[in-house]
């Protein structure tokens, strides 16, 4: 096919009469220690509040909230026993924060940990600003306290019976199926407990309150849960219901009354220090120390929260590399990748025949891959859940190109060592610059993504590319002359079964093109129904530990998400307490907006609990006459509020035991914020009074986050505008809404990136063969397989997460890198004088089984990822299986067909005029120079 004299970087010589194969392999050799220290230097972070820029209007938005309510990592801590009297609440908070000295200091507080919030510091709050304790412990039911498990109270002749469990636990499951884990637990409400300073009469006051609100809850016996069971309504009042029914032989009944405790579910959060940030392996082991020395059984123990969610998933990420909690012989589960990479090892070498091609190949490969990734830590970056996909994106494109090469030597027409490798590196260098240079320019092309693990995504595997043309075209060659072999003879090609799947396709070329046409339309309909996922927690497979914390924890205590509102009210509308004759609205009142405000977000079913500074505040009115309070009261009460009002300010100002915790609710801006969107009001002025709504939603919750943060923004203009008094104004802001907009920039960035690539790869296209119908038609079977693939999957209702949606770019490189091969050998063959059927035929023996190679190495290759732990790379092994299939399909049946028919006698025609048009040049040079005297 190619001239293997003629002279390339591979058969040139230095000064010393080196060979420059040399020099590339040594080159390769010094480069391999800097690259393996740089991959020593790699770390993990994976954190979706800093994937936005700092420019986006929602991180803009997000930045200025916490400039104004600066926030710190919080762990939410409990235990399946876990009530609010538990003693080992306090217990674990005195290990971690240190015990409290006579000097006011705390000592042999943990390095990893600045504070712990206890539900009855909450509490204790409240009623020392005068808030009963009923209201007080309804506003923090859904926060660190919950509805808890089911209570039953047991006849008595079902107390005495030992049976009674039994039948009990086989009522609920024939409810709610056999295989649901439902737990039966023994114990009461525990009284508090009476260790106080007896000097302290708010502790006094609290602990009273604590002990007759325990007993003035009914008695019960046995305590009864199972996953999602607040979430089912229907099924937890089925249970109820069977249970009611229940009776012994003798007809009497088991139960007496079924009933839920609001409150008696307790948890505490503990706040990070900035060691604990920095070193959160560190902090989990504190806690769980702390749990197991106070009787908290480890398989009790839940945990949830961003810093347990983002180690746990840097942790899933290395055990796809190593997990050691599968026993060696169990290898596919012990380790995902190296199971991958064995797979396609072992398939290369039996599809290559050739244990001398099957060892370049993956040499190439993993030479790619290697450098690649040393380029992050070198350039300063680090490795997240989009970019550790990065490698089996190189490696697939490596591994292909690889393939092709040598096929491309096989099919050699010299039979000499070195000529014959210099003919396969020079014939596969257009195809393979072409297909590098397209992938590389369409990943890169993800750099204009506003994601900045995208975006990072897009630089990194763009370069990647390139060195992984430079690996296959140069150093692949280069070892091969080292490491010499005759190429196959042609006899020994057995290539027939392709020649004749050539032929079939040509004959029924129009009715093949036609069915991959409407199978892909049909596919292609389904897209109306994507959808993405961004939810971290939703990459962890449901009987993972993790993602069981978090059903318990958000079934039982509280959502773990928090979505925040801020009211803003502006100097004008506040009223001047020093002037009685000024309108606004006064300090209290301002806490009733909000508190008015609070109490419908908590109506909205996906909100557990929701907090502010107005929860702590006596908001009764002196002036309401349905009080009946004496005048003295009244008094007392208007005294208290501007009391409490005068506190909450002077704290602010100058300081105090509180002022941390007010400053998270309550804060006055001293300089103004531009708004986020152009066109719109600033986001606060000078002199603006900002009250924070904090309420916790349900990240496991089936609710698209654009509905629910849209609801709570319906929900607080319309409650805002209620208020008759200008200057009041609301944001919607926390970390549902910055998941939202990282789900619609994932979207839109992919999408955008995908199509840049494709037009930019149709350009090549009609580059290439001269032609704009050409290069359109060439790009169908580069469409089908992403079409496909992606339109079942909408079809389905599944969600795609970012990882699955890089796949794309994936499908479109191997789809074209087979395309730009297979119309290679098409043109070259036309070019022979070869009819467009025969050349389809001939090019198909020569690519078909360089393509079913690729495919199957790399397909089955990424099937052994199936079993990895986290769902992302999971998912991702089994989508790029399936669209290197369609991949497959698209090339050795849609392609050929194509090339059969309309599309091919146009890649004739343009080869035809080329060779035309040169016939002509030489042909005018000839009479030139006869002409001119120069003719024999």
């Amino acid at each position: 096919m190619t001239d293997s004299g003629k002279k390339t970087l591979l058969t040139r010589r230095d000064r010393w009469g080196h060979g420059m194969a040399t020099w590339i392999i040594a080159l390769v050799v010094l480069a391999l220690p800097p690259v393996f220290w740089a991959i020593g230097q790699i770390h993990m972070h994976n954190d979706v509040a800093d994937w936005l820029p700092h420019d986006d209007p929602q991180r803009k938005i997000h930045d200025w909230y916490e400039h104004n309510f600066p926030s710190e990592d919080r762990i939410l801590l409990s235990w399946d026993d876990c009530t609010l009297t538990d003693s080992r609440l306090e217990a674990v908070a005195e290990i971690l924060e240190g015990r409290m000295m006579e000097n006011g200091k705390r000592e042999g507080a943990s390095p990893f940990v600045s504070k712990v919030s206890l539900p009855t510091a909450l509490l204790q709050r409240m009623l020392d600003r005068n808030v009963s304790f009923d209201t007080a412990i309804n506003r923090v039911n859904g926060l660190l306290c919950g509805a808890g498990p089911l209570r039953l109270r047991l006849t008595e002749p079902a107390v005495s019976n030992d049976s009674s469990r039994k039948e009990i636990l086989q009522a609920v499951r024939t409810v709610i199926g056999n295989e649901v884990d439902v737990r039966l637990i023994d114990g009461q409400l525990a009284e508090p407990s009476t260790q106080f300073d007896a000097s302290d009469a708010s502790a006094g006051k609290l602990h009273d309150e604590m002990t007759s609100w325990i007993r003035r809850q009914p008695k019960f016996d046995l305590s009864l849960s199972w996953p999602n069971m607040h979430a089912d309504a229907e099924a937890k009042a089925a249970v109820i219901t069977a249970l009611r029914e229940l009776r012994k032989s003798d007809g009497t009944a088991l139960l007496e009354d079924a009933f839920l405790i609001a409150g008696s579910q307790a948890a505490l959060t503990v706040t990070l220090s900035d060691v604990g940030a920095e070193d959160e392996e560190g902090t989990f082991t504190a806690i769980r120390e702390a749990c197991l020395a106070v009787g908290v059984a480890e398989e009790n123990l839940r945990m949830g929260g961003r810093p347990v969610v983002g180690a746990q998933l840097n942790k899933a990420v290395e055990r796809a590399g190593w997990n050691r909690a599968y026993e060696i012989w169990n290898f596919p589960r012990r380790s995902p990748v190296l199971f991958s990479a064995v797979i396609s090892i072992g398939l290369s070498l039996i599809l290559l025949k050739s244990l001398r091609l099957a060892i370049l190949v993956q040499v190439a490969a993993n030479l790619t891959v290697l450098t690649s990734v040393a380029l992050v830590p070198v350039t300063g970056g680090s490795m997240n859940m989009v970019l550790v996909v990065m490698p089996t994106l190189l490696m697939v494109l490596t591994t292909s190109a690889a393939i092709h090469l040598a096929n491309y030597w096989k099919h050699a027409s010299s039979s000499d060592e070195h000529d014959s490798v210099i003919e396969a590196a020079s014939t596969a260098w257009l195809p393979c610059i072409l297909a590098s240079g397209t992938t590389a320019i369409g990943l890169g092309s993800l750099n204009v993504s506003n994601l900045v693990p995208v975006s990072d995504f897009g630089i990194y595997s763009a370069v990647g590319c390139l060195i992984s043309f430079f690996m296959v075209l140069y150093l692949v060659p280069s070892l091969m002359l080292y490491w010499r072999r005759k190429p196959p003879q042609s006899e020994q090609l057995d290539t027939r079964i392709w020649n004749r799947l050539g032929r079939l396709l040509t004959r029924f070329r129009y009715p093949v093109a036609m069915t991959c046409i409407i199978t892909t339309a049909v596919c292609g309909y389904g897209l109306n129904h994507f959808r993405t996922e961004t939810k971290v927690i939703r990459y962890f497979p449901p009987e993972s530990r993790l993602f069981q914390d978090y059903v318990y924890l958000e079934d039982n205590l509280s959502g773990i998400i928090s979505v925040d509102t801020i009211v803003r009210f502006t100097k004008e509308s506040r009223k001047d307490e020093s002037d009685p004759g000024s309108s606004g609205l006064s300090f209290i009142d301002r806490a009733r907006t909000v508190m008015r405000l609070q109490q419908k977000i908590r109506q909205h079913p996906e909100i557990s609990g929701t907090l502010s500074l107005a929860s702590f505040l006596d908001l009764r009115d002196p002036k309401d006459r349905s009080l009946s309070l004496s005048r003295v009261e009244r008094i007392g009460l208007r005294r208290g509020q501007r009391e409490a009002r005068d506190r909450i300010y002077e704290q602010l100002d100058q300081g105090g035991p509180d002022a941390q915790e007010i400053a998270s609710m309550l804060a006055l801006p001293e300089s103004a914020t531009e708004s986020a969107f152009p066109g719109e009001p600033k986001l606060n002025e000078a002199g603006d009074e900002l009250w924070r709504i904090s309420a916790q939603a349900a990240i496991l919750s089936d609710l698209d986050l654009e509905v629910l943060t849209g609801e709570l923004d319906a929900i607080a203009r319309e409650n805002l505008s209620t208020v008759e008094q200008p200057g009041i104004s609301h944001v919607v802001t926390g970390l549902i809404p910055i998941f939202l907009r990282t789900q619609q920039a994932v979207l839109e960035s992919l999408i955008r990136s995908f199509g840049l690539a494709f037009i930019l790869i149709a350009i090549v296209m009609m580059i290439l063969l001269r032609s704009f119908r050409g290069g359109i038609l060439t790009m169908l079977p580069n469409l089908m397989p992403v079409v496909m693939v992606f339109g079942l999957l909408s079809w389905a209702r599944l969600r795609v997460d970012i990882g699955t949606m890089i796949t794309a770019s994936v499908a479109l490189g191997i789809a074209v890198d087979g395309t730009l091969h297979l119309i290679t050998w098409f043109q070259e063959l036309v070019k022979r004088g070869m009819s467009t059927q025969d050349a389809v035929s001939g090019a198909l023996e020569r690519c078909g089984p360089a393509m079913w190679q690729t495919s199957a190495v790399i397909g089955l290759g990424m099937l052994a990822l199936l079993p990895a732990e986290l769902l992302l790379i999971s998912r991702f092994g089994w989508m790029l299986s399936a669209l290197i299939c369609a991949a497959l399909v698209s090339d050795i049946i849609f392609l050929p067909a194509l090339l059969a028919g309309p599309l091919g006698a146009r890649i004739q025609q343009s080869v035809l005029r080329r060779q035309q048009a040169r016939s002509d040049d030489t042909s005018a040079t000839a009479e030139s120079a006869s002409g001119l005297g120069f003719s024999e």
